[in-house]
């Protein structure tokens, strides 16, 4: 008798808001905790989801992603697994910094990725993107057959979504996730691929972080 495995599906949500998102502030690896609004939107996330059953819980390990794993999953906080590959990106000398403030220096992160050259301590994008495969290359085969929930942050899931979709650097910001959205990826042979949002989706950065 021919036995037919379940789909291996990842659900990833971007954690809620804090006051800097609200403040526009780049947080990078800085733990700044969900703030009122990020914590309802936690909840809305998890309403959204509650019809999934999750077999694993991951985690990047910043107070902000935990706290929003934990509600959107109801999951206690001892089985959330944190994980460091899907930690933000860091941004070294410019965390806590609005973008606009940056100038020309910080601008190809949203307009030119590509061209993208991190501040001292900061991190480059192909080595967000490196760290952000292992996570996904690990959960092919560590939950085969299995729904897993990944909550992360902006430049970490878009790393994701470039690199495991096959997207090119220019497209590198096109599926955007606001706080709380979740994207639905399933494996299809050896790559995941996008099956669908839900939330607060937007793209448009360059209007948002650089006017």
């Amino acid at each position: 008798m021919e036995v037919f495995m379940q789909p291996t599906r990842l659900f990833l949500v971007r954690h809620g808001q804090t006051d800097w998102n609200l403040a526009g502030r780049l947080q990078g690896q800085t733990d700044i905790p969900l703030n009122d609004t990020g914590r309802q939107q936690a909840e809305e996330a998890r309403q959204r989801l509650s019809g999934v059953q999750f077999d694993a819980v991951y985690s990047s390990p910043l107070s902000r992603a935990v706290e929003t794993a934990i509600l959107v999953s109801g999951w206690p906080a001892d089985r959330v697994r944190n994980d460091e590959r899907i930690k933000e990106i860091a941004f070294g000398d410019w965390e806590g910094k609005a973008p606009r403030t940056l100038g020309d220096d910080f601008a190809p992160f949203f307009a030119d990725p590509a061209r993208f050259v991190p501040a001292p301590g900061g991190e480059s994008l192909p080595a967000l993107m490196a760290r952000v495969s292992d996570f996904t290359a690990y959960v092919k085969q560590a939950h085969r057959g299995q729904t897993v929930l990944a909550v992360s942050h902006g430049a970490a899931l878009h790393a994701l979504f470039t690199a495991e979709l096959g997207l090119d650097m220019k497209d590198y910001w096109s599926v955007g996730l606001g706080n709380c959205a979740a994207a639905e990826l399933v494996l299809e042979g050896e790559r995941f691929v996008l099956k669908s949002t839900s939330g607060p989706t937007s793209a448009n950065y360059l209007e948002k972080y650089l006017k």
